[in-house]
């Protein structure tokens, strides 16, 4: 579901690449809103049946170094708002979640006092 689009991203910035591009469905538009909220993905140019999507870079290094798929249909990593709040705090991870309010990073998830299943984590 989410894998192609994170790959992407990866693929991405481990060959220094300006961007990628994405076929448009509902769930990576969605992920690629929040990539955007938190300045990991410079803006999106949406076609009909495309996504081309531009990594930010600040210095010719982009903003993170590693992204890690974490949701897979047949295993599911659940996580409290408990959980969620004493990882958040400790490391300096950036998390997305699929939560009842939608796609939220987990700041924006402890904000609303929810959990979810991870997608994605994302770090230096």
């Amino acid at each position: 579901m989410f894998y192609k689009c994170l790959n992407g991203l990866r693929l991405t910035i481990l060959y220094n690449k300006k961007g990628f591009i994405i076929n448009r469905n509902k769930n990576n538009l969605d992920l690629l809103k929040v990539l955007l909220k938190i300045n990991v993905i410079k803006f999106i140019k949406i076609n009909k049946k495309q996504i081309y999507v531009y990594v930010n870079y600040i210095n010719n290094r982009p903003i993170f170094k590693n992204i890690t798929n974490l949701f897979k249909p047949s295993h599911k990593l659940y996580i409290s708002l408990k959980n969620l709040k004493k990882v958040s705090y400790k490391h300096n991870w950036i998390m997305i979640l699929s939560t009842s309010k939608g796609l939220l990073n987990n700041f924006e998830a402890i904000k609303e006092g929810v959990g979810g299943v991870l997608i994605t984590k994302i770090w230096n």
